[in-house]
């Protein structure tokens, strides 16, 4: 049975993940951004230039929409082929985290360790999306534990060495291919930094020459190619986009400055009551067997705390290659410090229902929340008993584990694995139902307007223009090239509005007065709206 057992819970894994996956629309922004630059390499086959709308898209490098080419082939071109590559990420960051939690401690340890992640809110959410994200923070994973394990084996042979030094720059190149330098720089700030408290400032100059021409060898694959087929355009825009990210609150994505800090104890959800306990325990990762993992994870966590608190753009998947750190210490203290499970039984039962119910109450909420921003109930979505299931299956999973909790109170041991597996097992039921019923209602009432106001425009057959408005809905869901004025995602192309084009315009509402009074050559009159947003026929007088 013993051999048995991962296989088992990888496939239970993969059948709740892939529960729902395609089962409501990319969500805007970012899903529906990089499905347009996925569809976009399978249409016009330039798999080396990133394209959304027909222009250039350099905020992004094109592992995460070469990875979706891959299923796109397999299964075709739709929404759920889209988010497996963060399906395949979950997969493999769970067998990463059992394997080397293993090697590390225990088999134990390791399953513990990847239930508590994969059943993360955020990380749960992450690997069921196309954000780029999950995959990201798993190819940083792998690089991190292979320095890891190349220092345990530094004064070993080379050719146990090279493995993990090989392993270490393969990964993180793959990571700066999917999202950005990140990838290389927090593996290699996490080493650095360990060495200089460790006081060892000896490096086998060898290893990291091997470790700099794999890694360049990885990077040139894109980037050197892209280069000699079309110039710099993508590396001067890219580093152009990541400066705004620094130093500019991008979309409105503003926050203070401890964002993330607020995020980490939400997105850990069902496992947040433990971190206190966690941070008062310390003393306990300053055993020698683990201290120096111990201090891998919580320099990442720090880095990554401190580097997106400085970021001006705020948006909570950023920070969330955290809960690699978050889940390794609260694992590690389940299972040396049993004890604390005893203590917070009833805060994990508190927080539990709270989350629960409110889900179970979603579509009273939502009813709420809309009419008390002047939507009429006709225009909101039919709610039924299902849309409120998510919140009852989430209930009684953690009822469940709180039971499991009292077992182990009184002295049963597989009372913790009763908790434990309930909890895990709730937590992916629980998003799956979520994907399946209200979540497809909420995006489709949300969106839908947009595609609607875009089709009335294109029947018109008038050049379609977006102005000082943004939505990428259309750009994965249509063909008909979009034009975009005043955003600084896309070259301008306000010179239309001197033309002699007719035009259909998508604005918001507060933008028609401005059109008129700027340009007062031309007639603009409504056709449709949408939930603020504004469609207008125009035309010179």
């Amino acid at each position: 049975m013993r051999n048995w057992f991962l296989p088992l819970i990888i496939l239970v894994y993969l059948c709740l993940l892939l529960f729902g996956l395609g089962s409501f629309s990319l969500i805007d922004w970012d899903e529906n951004i990089y499905g347009a630059a996925s569809k976009s390499m399978l249409e016009t086959g330039e798999y080396f230039r990133i394209q959304v709308n027909g222009q250039p898209f350099s905020e992004k490098p094109p592992f995460f929409f070469w990875f979706a080419n891959l299923f796109y082939k397999i299964f075709g071109l739709s929404e759920f082929s889209t988010r497996l590559p963060s399906v395949f990420s979950g997969i493999f960051s769970f067998l990463i985290l059992v394997q080397f939690g293993t090697l590390l401690h225990s088999k134990k340890f390791g399953y513990v360790w990847a239930f508590l992640y994969s059943a993360s809110l955020l990380p749960l959410l992450l690997s069921r999306t196309a954000y780029i994200d999950h995959l990201f923070n798993t190819f940083i994973l792998a690089s991190v534990l292979s320095l890891y394990l190349y220092e345990t084996k530094e004064k070993g042979d080379f050719r146990s060495r090279a493995i993990w030094i090989l392993s270490a720059a393969f990964f993180g190149g793959i990571a700066v291919l999917t999202k950005g330098p990140l990838g290389l720089a927090i593996p290699l700030f996490i080493f650095g930094a360990n060495r200089l408290l460790d006081l060892n400032f000896k490096i086998r100059i060898f290893d990291f020459i091997l470790f700099g021409i794999v890694s360049v060898a990885v990077l040139s694959f894109y980037y050197l190619t892209n280069f000699l087929l079309y110039g710099n355009e993508f590396i001067v825009q890219f580093f152009d986009f990541q400066k705004k990210l620094l130093t500019k609150s991008l979309e409105s994505h503003t926050g203070p400055w401890f964002y993330h800090f607020i995020v980490m104890f939400i997105g850990f959800f069902p496992w947040t009551v433990f971190l206190f306990p966690g941070a008062k325990n310390w003393r306990m990762f300053t055993d020698p067997k683990i201290s120096r993992i111990s201090r891998y994870f919580l320099i990442w966590l720090g880095i990554v705390l401190l580097i997106f608190s400085i970021v001006q753009t705020k948006l909570p998947h950023y920070s969330s290659s955290i809960y690699f750190p978050l889940s390794f210490f609260v694992s590690y203290l389940i299972l040396e410090k049993p004890e604390i499970l005893k203590s917070n039984n009833f805060s994990f039962l508190g927080i539990g229902l709270v989350v629960g119910l409110i889900f179970l109450l979603l579509p009273q909420i939502s009813e709420y929340s809309s009419s008390s921003m002047g939507v009429g109930k006709e225009l909101l979505p039919t709610f039924n008993f299902w849309d409120s299931s998510s919140g009852l299956a989430l209930i009684l999973g953690i009822l469940i584990g709180f039971v499991g909790l009292q077992q182990f109170k009184n002295g049963k041991e597989e009372g913790k694995d009763l908790f434990l597996a309930s909890t895990w097992i709730s937590m992916l039921i629980f998003v799956g139902i979520l994907s399946s019923t209200i979540t497809p209602k909420i995006i489709s009432f949300l969106q839908d307007g947009n595609l609607r106001l875009y089709d009335k425009a294109e029947n018109s057959g008038n050049q379609i223009v977006y102005y000082k408005y943004l939505s990428f809905y259309p750009m994965f869901y249509r063909e008909k090239k979009i034009h975009m004025m005043g955003s600084y995602k896309f070259k301008d192309e306000t010179f239309l509005l001197d033309s002699n084009e007719k035009l259909s315009i998508i604005c918001n509402r507060n933008s028609v007065l401005e059109l008129v009074l700027t340009h007062p050559q031309r007639n603009f009159q409504e056709v449709a709206a949408e939930n603020g947003i504004v469609l207008l026929d125009s035309s010179p007088k």
